[in-house]
């Protein structure tokens, strides 16, 4: 999964740059609004998308730029990797009583599995954080040509019931590493996970970058109505067959997952 953009930059050379400095004052100037690390807005009474302003708060904090920092996307994938450690037990007990999975397996397959990502992220983080060289042709002989890469924005998660904890933290792993904004909608099948999720990480991450929805089909269609930059969704193609190509901009499914269907109709032969 990729949750950054690659453009191609040419500076001229009576500019000054520096190989891997980052922008890392964003698009747009301003502070971002504090964001809700859980739930609806007020908004549901006025009957509009109770949704609205949680994603709009998090794409303002985004389009200031602090999510692009390297700092700042150490910090949060350290602070991930402490939600792991201080929570093992009570994501244990969790898993425990929603699938009577054994210590083993969830400690195997769920927790270390994302600390891996996590340590393998910070570990190759510079690395792909730097610009890439482009060839020069004869028209950019004087120029200073190279790739960077560019977060999505605003992505959103969206997790299964049978791995409730692996499949939406090494997602969000990846996103964090590239310097996006996300929201998570852990499955509410799992409830004691989704519970634990979204009561203990937000504590962990920062609030007006990182947020945590619950509940079932009615909150995850109320969520695609908004705008999203990137969807990484894992679960039955039933969530995703109704969605208009509009709410799927750039979906990852993983292996075994249905993709979101793209139908137009048929142009005419006559």
């Amino acid at each position: 999964m990729t949750f950054c953009r690659s453009k191609t930059h040419l500076l001229k050379a009576t500019n000054t740059f520096q190989g891997n400095n980052m922008d890392t004052k964003g698009d747009a100037p301003g502070k971002a609004p504090t964001g809700s690390d859980t739930g609806k807005t007020d908004s549901t009474a006025a009957g509009m998308n109770p949704y609205v302003g949680l994603v709009s708060s998090l794409r303002a904090a985004w389009l200031t730029g602090k999510t692009r920092a390297a700092e700042h996307r150490v910090s949060q994938l350290e602070a991930l990797g402490r939600f792991l450690d201080d929570k093992k037990q009570p994501i244990l007990d969790a898993m425990a009583s929603d699938m009577r999975k054994p210590p083993f397996e969830v400690e195997l397959s769920e927790i270390i599995m994302v600390k891996n990502e996590v340590n393998y992220a910070l570990n190759n983080l510079s690395s792909w954080m730097k610009d890439e060289s482009v060839d020069k042709s004869l028209v950019t002989q004087l120029d200073t040509a190279f790739i960077r890469k560019e977060p999505y924005g605003v992505v959103l998660i969206i997790g299964p019931w049978n791995y409730p904890l692996q499949l939406i933290l090494v997602p969000l792993v990846g996103a964090i590493a590239a310097g996006n904004c996300v929201i998570i909608k852990p499955s509410e099948i799992s409830s004691s996970t989704e519970k634990l999720v979204a009561e203990t990480l937000p504590r962990y991450l920062d609030k007006d970058c990182f947020a945590v929805v619950t509940g079932g089909p009615a909150e995850t269609t109320q969520l695609l109505e908004n705008k999203f930059d990137y969807i990484f969704f894992t679960g039955m193609s039933q969530v995703t067959q109704p969605l208009p190509l509009s709410m799927v901009p750039s979906p990852s499914t993983p292996r075994g997952t249905v993709q979101p269907p793209y139908t137009r109709p048929l142009p005419s032969l006559s």
